[in-house]
This record gives structure tokens, C-alpha cells and sequence, in this order.
């Protein structure tokens, strides 16, 4: 045949092909549709059903496509249908048809819903790989698919989604189908999103019934995971890549491969960069029993993870279990912190760690660590050390067995704490035989504690114990203190506790034993403080010795409180905040309490202080063995303080005689102030010779004056206030008489 003949030829075959292939979908093949679905239904060993037209196609070979096909269960499995087909594709085998024979080569399914079903221990494709029929049996390539998973009656809440697989049938028994595809794993409990893409690829063989695969995972997201796998995202993000070689019968399916985790973070913090954790991955498989083991590990960390999981596709459960072996703690504290875990700013902490922490889907921790030469520093804190700390973790509560901690000043205390997760409860125990106070208020992540806070020196022994909680934060404890020193507004030096015994509970603080001093005076006694009652002070004082003189020096930032100069300029009193606050009850005894020349021995006093009103409602003493009692009250004014005393005095020795007497003392001012500013007023005296009434004053010489008279006579005394004598010019007057 002439070229040009043979060119003429070609060229009308191809126009003849095209054409044909134009024409072929548009040409009805309804009259085959039965053949067909007889034909699928050999090739996929169930009944299926054509509910849409069925048409030719030329391209890519010779071929049928269908729309709406429904390929139906074996009812020993299921009663739903195993697939829903939006287009199938059937090509036929080119050889066979040459001979007369349709045999369907491959079928492509496009946006279709398969239904990997399960009943009892047989899956519903066990039926196509069957070798009866593996000689006859067709490719199946799925394009744009959801694969659904199906025990009995009940679906799976994972699923696949954008399924893209091929299946090639074996040449032989010994071959093996060809699998390969991608797809993006799913829940039907969350919106249908993607949660991590995979891609699969190798052989399934079924005498014996084996696999080889390669599983790849390219930079999932460590949120997407945790989705899939507990439900929620937890708020932390990462990405995982891995490359896995699966091979081995189907109840024992060998795993290696590698993992790579980087830029672990919480949602809302940036990734940090330059991260990431390369681990060695081998486990075991069964797909029979839904049973996964995997096991990693890493050259660059002496870290070991172990995961379970079970029924996963049914029921899912699983755990994971970390085990560390010397694991430096600063990666860990990092990966915390990335994590969103709200650490002191510049924490540092130094160490290893050993133990094991599992982890469930139902949300519990549990295991045991245990912390080896740690030391801790933070801003404004001082360095602790732990030489080792033993940690327990279960049923969302974490426990720090009592260990020792030594400070930077080489004090030791013995720690124990109990985290409770669920509640977010903390309590710490901290136990010390000699410890500073200023030691606690160093350490800048614990809460002050109460009273002692407020102490500038001294040291401590006894136990603490610390609750922070959703709505309080606070301190109960038993202490001893030993030479502390504490500023106490309105003192004029700072108080020394020489020792005492301190009670806290909560704001509630209770002292007893208290041996103290305060500039020349010293006293023994107890303090309690009451939170929310009228006079939350309440003290308790007792001293053997104390001069009038020395309590005025020691007071007198409290009978004298500083003023601003506006204050002074505007003529107005300012009241220092300390004194607003100056609610206190208690009581005094002194044994021998000095007042220039007056000893009153025995005094005891009760005591109400209310803000700028000192008031000793009563008070009890002995005055040169006679008994007097009386009541004082002090005001605080906005320059200097008032006072005003009424006492009686019984049976008194005085000039060779007894006498009782009864008045009231009123003076203002500090010092030779409060002197000269003396006045007595409703005096009475009662002598042999009758009662005597009357008033006095300081007179400018600086002796007291003081006029009495019984109605008929005169008395005058004048001394000072310890030596009062009669007057003797005249001493006594006969005002009758007019003398």
C-alpha cells in the first residue's frame, strides 16, 4: 500500500475513534445495564443495583458508566448496603472481549460511601480477596471517597475522608495486591474536617495472609491527633511527621520506623523554633483483635514512650506511658511552658528526673518520679536545693513525698505537697527544727504568711502548712520563735520576742508564751487576732517593773502621732492609718508600776482600745499596802493626749493616820506637759475627823495645791504629787469663827 494510502488510513481511524468517542456517552446503554450489573456483581460478590442511566465510553479504552449505584450487604453482616455510589466506571478486559467474554478489568467508584462492616470475625471484603475469585477479580481505584467502619449494628466514630485508593489484583497467589492511596482520618462526633493526612502503600497477601506496607504521615498536627484520638484538642499544637514500615501476619503486624515531633506549643503562644524531638518507633499490630502496641525511643533524650490502644475502631481505649531515665528537668519545664503552663518569669530549674507517667483516655495520670540534685531559682527568691524528691501521680492528685530541702544559707526544712488537678487545690507541709523567718518571705512564689510576715528577724521551728485554692489562699501552723523583732506602729523601739509559741489559722493568729521587749521594758503575755469582730486585738500583758516614765517614752509615737504639714497648717488632725485600725481588748498586770514617787504594786487592769480612746475600765493595785481601784481613760487627741483618772483609795497611811480618799485627775500633754496641766477635781477625804471635800491644781513652782473642806473647817495640802503635806500656814482654819 502507497504512503499516502496508508496516511488516509490512519488519518479516518483516528477520525473515526474520536468521533466514537463523542458519540459513545451520548448513545444509551440502558439495554446493558442488566449485563453490567450481573458483571459487578461477580467481580464484587454482592448483589448491586443501577438506578441511573448507564452509558459508553471510548476514552481510555472501551467502557460503561453508571450513575447511582447501590452495592448491597450479604445480610449475615448488615442490612445497610456496603456502598453508595454518586459514578462508577467499569472497563472491561480487552483479551476476554475479543473472544466474546465481558470481564471487568477495573472499576473506578467516584464520590462514594463504603462501609467496612464486621460481623463476628469476618469483614465483609474478605469475600473479594477471596482466592476462589482472585483470579477474576477487578482493580478498584476510589476517587473522593468516605470509608466508614462498621461492627454489627453500631458505626465507628473514626472514618476516612477524601479517600483516594487503588487496589490491584495479584498475578498470582504469591504476588500479593497491590494498595496504595491517601487519606484524612476523621470523627463523625466533630465537623467534618480532616485530622491528619496519611498516605499507605505496598502489598496484601493472602497465602499466608500477610502485609507490607509503608505508612507516611507528612507534619500532621499534634492538635489534630489528639482530636482523633480523645475527642479534644487540649489546647496544645505541634507537628508530627513519621515514616512507618508495617509487615507480618494480620494478628501480628511488626512496626518500625521513625517520628519526629517539633514546635510543640499551646494555641495560644507562638511556636518556638529550632525544637523537636526524633524518636525510634516498633510495635505490634493485630488487626484481628483491634490491638496496637508501640513503643519509641530516642538517642537524643533518655526518653521511652509506650502506647496502647484497643477496639479501636469499635470502642476505642488506649494509654500512653512516659519513662524517663536521668531526663535533664529544664527540656521538660520548656516544653511545659510551651504548653501554656504558667511559670514564674526566669525560673530556673536544674536537675534529672527518673520514673514512669501513663496517661488514659479517661483522663487519668498516674505513675511515680523521682527528681535527683535539683535546684531552683527565681527572681527575688533565693536558690532551694533538693538533694531527691519523690513524686506520685493517680486519680488526678499529684504527691511530693516529704522531702529535704536546703537553702542558700544552709538551713534544711523537710517539704511535702499535694496537688489535686480536678479541684486545682494545692497544699504544702513545710517542717524546719531552725529556720529565719525572712526565709519563707524570700521564697517569692508562696503566699505571705500571716503575722509572721511582718517579723524583720528571729528564726523558727515547728510545721506550716500552706492551702491554695479556687477561692482562698491560706496558712495554719504551729511555730516556735526564738529572737525575732517586729515594728509595731505606735512603739517607739521594735518590739524583741524573745520566744514565744504562734498558732496561724488562716488570718486568725493566736500567741501564747510570749517573753518580749520593748526599748526598757519587758513583759510576758499571749496576742490573739480575731478577723471580724468589733476588737479583733486581743492582748494579754504582764512585767514585773515598769516606770510611768519609760511607758511614756515607749508610747509616745502613740500619744504624739506625727501630722502632715497641711494637717498642722489647717489646724486639723490626722490620724495615721495603723491607729484607724487600733481595735484592741485586753489586759494588763504590772507588779510594781511606777509613777515618779508612787509605786502602785499589783496593778491589774482590764483594757479597751477603740481607734484615739484608750479606756482601762477598771483597774486594781495596792498603794503603800492600801487597796485602790478606779478606771482611766486616754484620748488621743489631734496635738497631744488627755487623760482623766478616778480612783478610790482605801484606809491610806498618811500623817500619822488613815484615810480614805476618792477623786478624779484630769491632765493633758507628755511629760512636764501632762504636770503642769493638772487638775483634781471632786475630791473627797475621809479622815478622823470627818470627810473632807474639795479640788486642786498644779501651781507654776510645780507643787499640787489642793483646798479640802468639811463645811466648818479648811485643809490645805501642797507637795508634789507622792508627798502631799498639810499647809501649816494655816493648816486648818475655824471658819465660823471668821479666823
Amino acid at each position: 500500500m502507497k504512503p499516502k494510502s496508508i496516511f488516509k488510513l490512519a488519518v479516518a481511524t483516528a477520525a473515526l475513534y474520536v468521533a466514537g468517542s463523542l458519540l459513545a456517552p451520548r448513545i444509551h446503554a440502558d439495554s446493558y445495564g442488566q449485563r453490567l450489573r450481573a458483571s459487578l456483581g461477580r467481580a464484587l460478590g454482592r448483589n448491586v443495583e443501577i438506578r441511573g442511566r448507564v452509558r459508553f465510553s471510548l476514552w481510555r479504552g472501551p467502557g460503561f458508566s453508571a450513575e447511582d449505584v447501590v452495592v448491597h450487604e450479604d445480610p449475615s453482616i448488615g442490612f445497610e448496603p456496603a456502598a453508595y455510589v454518586d459514578s462508577i466506571k467499569v472497563r472491561p478486559a480487552l483479551l476476554p472481549l475479543l473472544f466474546g467474554r465481558f470481564v471487568i478489568a477495573s472499576i473506578r467508584l467516584e464520590d462514594a460511601t463504603l462501609n467496612l462492616a464486621k460481623a463476628g470475625d469476618h469483614w465483609n471484603f474478605t469475600s473479594f480477596v477471596n482466592r476462589s475469585v482472585m483470579s477474576t477479580a477487578p482493580a478498584i481505584h476510589v476517587r473522593d471517597g468516605r470509608i466508614n467502619f462498621k461492627f454489627g449494628d453500631i458505626k465507628s466514630t473514626f472514618y476516612l475522608m477524601n479517600a483516594d485508593i487503588d487496589i490491584s489484583p495479584p498475578g498470582s497467589r504469591r504476588s500479593g495486591w497491590s494498595i496504595s492511596g491517601q487519606a484524612d482520618a476523621a470523627r463523625t462526633d466533630r465537623p467534618a474536617l480532616p485530622l491528619g493526612s496519611f498516605t499507605l502503600g505496598g502489598k496484601w497477601y493472602i497465602a499466608p495472609e500477610r502485609v507490607d506496607l509503608d505508612l507516611r504521615l507528612d507534619r500532621a498536627q499534634l492538635g489534630e491527633l489528639a482530636v482523633l484520638m480523645s475527642g479534644h484538642a487540649g489546647g496544645v499544637h505541634g507537628v508530627v511527621t513519621s515514616r512507618l514500615h508495617l509487615a507480618g501476619p494480620l494478628d501480628s503486624i511488626g512496626i518500625l520506623g521513625t517520628l519526629f515531633i517539633e514546635d510543640v506549643h499551646r494555641w495560644d503562644l507562638l511556636p518556638p523554633k529550632g525544637q523537636g524531638w526524633p524518636m525510634d518507633i516498633r510495635g505490634r499490630l493485630n488487626l484481628v483483635a483491634q490491638q496496637l502496641e508501640l513503643e519509641s525511643t530516642s538517642s537524643v533524650v533518655p526518653l521511652t514512650t509506650r502506647f496502647r490502644a484497643g477496639d479501636y475502631l469499635s470502642r476505642p481505649h488506649w494509654g500512653v506511658t512516659f519513662t524517663w531515665n536521668r531526663f535533664p528537668i529544664a527540656p521538660v519545664l520548656q516544653l511545659a511552658a510551651d504548653m501554656g503552663l504558667q511559670l514564674p518569669p526566669k525560673l530556673h530549674i536544674n536537675g534529672s528526673l527518673d520514673g514512669a507517667i501513663g496517661y488514659s483516655d479517661a483522663g487519668n495520670w498516674q505513675g511515680e518520679l523521682v527528681l535527683h540534685n535539683t535546684s531552683l531559682a527565681m527572681p527575688d527568691s533565693q536558690p532551694i536545693r533538693f538533694e531527691q524528691v519523690h513524686a506520685m501521680l493517680g486519680k488526678g492528685t499529684l504527691w511530693v513525698a516529704p522531702s529535704l530541702v536546703r537553702t542558700a544559707e544552709d538551713e534544711l526544712a523537710r517539704v511535702e505537697a499535694i496537688y489535686s488537678m480536678p479541684d486545682n487545690t494545692l497544699d504544702v507541709s513545710i517542717s524546719s527544727e531552725n529556720m529565719r523567718v525572712g526565709t519563707l518571705r524570700a521564697q517569692a512564689g508562696l503566699h505571705a504568711v500571716p503575722w509572721l510576715e511582718q517579723l524583720t528577724a528571729g528564726r523558727w521551728s515547728g510545721t506550716l502548712r500552706y492551702h491554695r485554692g479556687p477561692e482562698q489562699n491560706a496558712w495554719t501552723g504551729n511555730l516556735q520563735l526564738a529572737g525575732a523583732r517586729m515594728t509595731v506602729p505606735g512603739l517607739a523601739h521594735p518590739l524583741e520576742i524573745l520566744s514565744a509559741h504562734a498558732g496561724i489559722d488562716g488570718h486568725r493568729i493566736a500567741v501564747d508564751r510570749l517573753a518580749g521587749r520593748a526599748g526598757k521594758i519587758s513583759f510576758t503575755g499571749d496576742y490573739r487576732y480575731e478577723p471580724d469582730t468589733p476588737r479583733p486585738h486581743r492582748l494579754r500583758l504582764r512585767a514585773v517593773s515598769v516606770t510611768a516614765a519609760d511607758l511614756e517614752s515607749e508610747l509616745m509615737p502613740t500619744l504624739h502621732p506625727s501630722e502632715s504639714l497641711l494637717a498642722r497648717a489647717l489646724g486639723r488632725g490626722n490620724t495615721p492609718e495603723w491607729l484607724r485600725q487600733r481595735k484592741l481588748e485586753g489586759s494588763v498586770e504590772i507588779d510594781d508600776l511606777a509613777l515618779g514617787g508612787i509605786h502602785m504594786e499589783k496593778f491589774r487592769a482590764r483594757l479597751l482600745w477603740d481607734v484615739s480612746h484608750i479606756d482601762f475600765p477598771s483597774f486594781n493595785a495596792r498603794l503603800d499596802n492600801a487597796p485602790i481601784a478606779g478606771a482611766l481613760v486616754v484620748t488621743l487627741g489631734a496635738r497631744v493626749p488627755s487623760y482623766k483618772l478616778s480612783a478610790k483609795v482605801r484606809s491610806l497611811n498618811w500623817e500619822a493616820g488613815k484615810v480614805d480618799v476618792e477623786g478624779t485627775l484630769q491632765t493633758r500633754g507628755t511629760g512636764s506637759q501632762a504636770l503642769t496641766n493638772m487638775r483634781v477635781a471632786d475630791l473627797s477625804l475621809r479622815t478622823e475627823d470627818g470627810i473632807y471635800v474639795g479640788r486642786g491644781a498644779m501651781q507654776e513652782d510645780g507643787r499640787l495645791l489642793i483646798v479640802l473642806t468639811n463645811g466648818t473647817k479648811q485643809m490645805r495640802m501642797t507637795g508634789p504629787l507622792a508627798a502631799l503635806k498639810l499647809d501649816d500656814s494655816p493648816a486648818i482654819s475655824d471658819q465660823r469663827s471668821g479666823k
